[in-house]
């Protein structure tokens, strides 16, 4: 399972959140067919695809303008629990976390966010 949250531009804290269980792709982008849609000037319409592998989870960087982990682009590499990425050197941020059950909130730690406050819908 892998749970991504899309993390509020100014504040460490979440903004919107998709779970994905039982999927072997995961597309992300700014295209309306995409599983998870992401609104933004620097994100592409097919930006990136997570891969549900038999090792676990990977990342793959279709987009123009790039992913970015830690600030460096990346093509594609293993996803970690808690992994920070960056759509374009500058674009929207998505925290992903694996085997996030349902009912179970981030602690500050793992969010990076000194008190994280739920977002209405």
């Amino acid at each position: 399972m892998i749970t991504i949250f899309l993390i509020h531009p100014t504040q460490a804290q979440p903004i919107r959140r998709w779970t994905f269980k039982q999927d072997s792709v995961v597309r992300v982008g700014r295209s309306k067919d995409n599983d998870v849609v992401i609104h933004g000037s620097l994100v592409s319409r097919h930006h990136l695809e997570l891969w549900n592998r038999q090792g676990g989870w990977e990342l793959i960087n279709f987009g123009a303008n790039g992913t970015f982990v830690d600030g460096k682009p990346v093509r594609q590499l293993p996803i970690t629990d808690g992994m920070l990425i960056r759509l374009g050197s500058t674009g929207p941020r998505l925290q992903l976390h694996l085997s996030l059950e349902d009912g179970e909130t981030l602690s500050d730690d793992r969010l990076n966010a000194d008190s994280p406050q739920p977002h209405p819908h």
